[in-house]
């Protein structure tokens, strides 16, 4: 039987945050590589949520589930840093579209390659068929419990923390 410190190690909700850690820090360490710097986890969010014909902030926020305020921040934020524009919807006076620039698709592209490296990390550590089926068990999980209005709060939370 495990001691009550190696017991704690192995609670599941531990050791998912743990990782979700160490994914974002994996993250963080490959976009700082790829030139890119202080960025949020909201952000990625956001860019990964965009159509080409340009999407309302509302749009992205009920799709990720946060709040209508935390993501008109964070678009405002990624405007700033010039990977977002925005114009006015040609059928609705009230909202304004968004859509990547040329700076934003470059952002775009180093997500993939982060994506794609992490992956290969943690491949090398439990191998392809295992981070597979990592990814199968936590899709079915999302699915299941992303119904769960729970978890809008946790996503206001989750979209502002910084990636590193």
């Amino acid at each position: 039987m495990f001691n009550k410190r190696e017991d704690s190690q192995m609670f599941l909700s531990r050791l998912v945050g743990k990782s979700y850690r160490i994914i974002k820090s994996l993250n963080a360490k490959h976009l700082a590589e790829l030139g890119f710097h202080d960025f949020k986890v909201g952000h990625v969010m956001v860019m990964m949520n965009l159509k080409e014909e340009g999407t309302t902030a509302a749009e992205i926020a009920k799709k990720v589930r946060v709040s209508k305020q935390a993501m008109s921040k964070l678009v405002l934020e990624l405007i700033e840093k010039g990977f977002l524009k925005s114009f006015k919807h040609p059928t609705d006076q009230r909202a304004a579209l968004i859509q990547l620039t040329a700076e934003g698709s470059h952002f775009l592209a180093a997500l993939h390659e982060c994506r794609v490296r992490v992956d290969e990390e943690i491949a090398q550590v439990i191998g392809v068929d295992k981070l597979a089926q990592l990814h199968t068990i936590l899709g079915d999980l999302m699915s299941h419990f992303e119904t769960d209005m729970l978890m809008d709060l946790e996503n206001d939370a989750l979209a502002s923390a910084k990636l590193n």
